[in-house]
C-alpha cells in the first residue's frame, strides 16, 4: 500500500464520529479485518443486512481519533475486485475527505466489477458538547435480556425490518457488554414503545459516546417518546462527555437540537452492493 507523503490533520468531528461509528460496529461483529483504507466487519448472523460482511472504506487510519491525527491513503487500484474476491458483497465508501476524482475512480471500479452504487448520500454529524440538564423518565428503564424481544420488535417496526432474528442477536451482544452499550426501553402498557442504544467506549476514551440507534414504534409516534427516551439516556451519562450521532431527516435533526445537539459536519458517502442483495 502506498501512503501519501504528508500526514493529514483530520477535522475533530470527523475523526471522533467515524471512530465511534466504526468501534460500535466492531463490538457486535464476529470478526473484523483492518486495512489502511478501511475496515471489514464480518457478521454471518446478519447476512441479510448490510451490517454483515460489510466493508466501510474511509481512506483513513483512525487509531487515535481524539488527537485528530490520521493519514489519508490511496486505495489499491483494483480494490473492487479484491472486495468481491474475498466475499464482501456490500461496501460503504466514505467520500467526505477524499479527493473527488479518487472517489469517483473507486466507485467506477465497483460498477465495472458488477456492483450497483448509490452516490452522493449525505449524513449530518451532530454533537452534544456538554450534557445539559435533562430529565429522567419513570417510563424508561435500562434494558436487560428479559427485554430483548420487546426492544427488537420495536426496532423492527421502527425501521420496517421483516427479519427480526439478526436484531435479537445484535441486541444480545450489546446487552452482554454493559460497559460498552447502554440500551434503554420506554414502556407503555407493557409494550416497548421507544428505545435507544448508546455506545460508550470507556476503555479507549472516557469522554466520548455515540447514539448508535434509536427508534419509536409507529403506533406511538408524535407523542414525544423519542425525546423522552434519549433525554433519559443522556441524563445518565457522566458530566463532560461529548456525544455524537448521525442524522438525515430534518425532523430528527430538529429533535436532536432540542436536546442540545448541534450540526458539526456533513459526511458524504456512497453505498455499493451486488444486485443479488436487493
Amino acid at each position: 500500500m502506498v501512503h501519501h507523503a504528508r500526514s493529514s490533520i483530520l477535522p475533530k468531528w470527523y475523526a471522533e464520529a467515524k471512530f465511534l461509528q466504526s468501534e460500535s460496529m466492531r463490538m457486535v461483529s464476529d470478526t473484523t479485518d483492518n486495512f489502511i483504507f478501511g475496515r471489514i466487519f464480518r457478521t454471518p448472523t446478519n447476512q441479510g443486512h448490510r451490517d454483515g460482511n460489510h466493508l466501510r472504506m474511509s481512506f483513513c487510519h483512525l487509531e487515535f481519533p481524539w488527537d485528530c491525527n490520521g493519514v489519508l491513503a490511496d486505495p489499491p487500484c483494483d480494490i473492487a475486485r479484491i472486495v468481491k474476491d474475498i466475499g464482501i458483497d456490500r461496501c460503504t465508501v466514505d467520500c467526505t475527505l477524499v479527493n473527488g476524482r479518487v472517489a469517483d475512480s473507486v466507485l467506477s471500479g465497483f460498477e465495472k466489477t458488477g456492483f450497483v452504487c448509490e452516490r452522493n448520500l449525505e449524513d449530518y454529524v451532530m454533537c452534544l458538547d456538554a450534557i445539559v440538564t435533562l430529565t429522567e423518565s419513570q417510563r424508561v428503564r435500562r434494558a436487560d435480556e428479559k427485554d430483548i424481544t420487546g426492544v427488537a420488535l420495536c426496532n423492527a417496526r421502527s425501521f420496517g425490518y421483516t427479519d427480526m432474528s439478526w436484531l435479537v442477536e445484535k441486541l444480545l451482544r450489546q446487552l452482554r457488554q454493559p460497559d460498552s452499550f447502554r440500551v434503554y426501553a420506554l414502556y407503555i402498557r407493557e409494550q416497548v414503545a421507544a428505545f435507544a442504544v448508546i455506545y460508550t467506549p470507556w476503555e479507549k476514551s472516557k469522554d466520548l459516546a455515540f447514539v448508535q440507534v434509536m427508534g419509536t414504534d409507529p403506533e406511538f409516534r408524535r407523542q414525544g417518546l423519542a425525546y423522552e427516551v434519549l433525554a433519559h439516556a443522556l441524563a445518565l451519562l457522566p458530566k463532560g462527555v461529548r456525544v455524537y450521532l448521525e442524522a438525515v431527516d430534518p425532523a430528527a435533526i430538529a429533535l436532536y437540537e432540542k436536546l442540545g445537539f448541534a450540526v458539526v459536519g456533513k459526511a458524504m458517502s456512497a453505498e455499493c452492493w451486488l444486485p443479488s442483495l436487493k
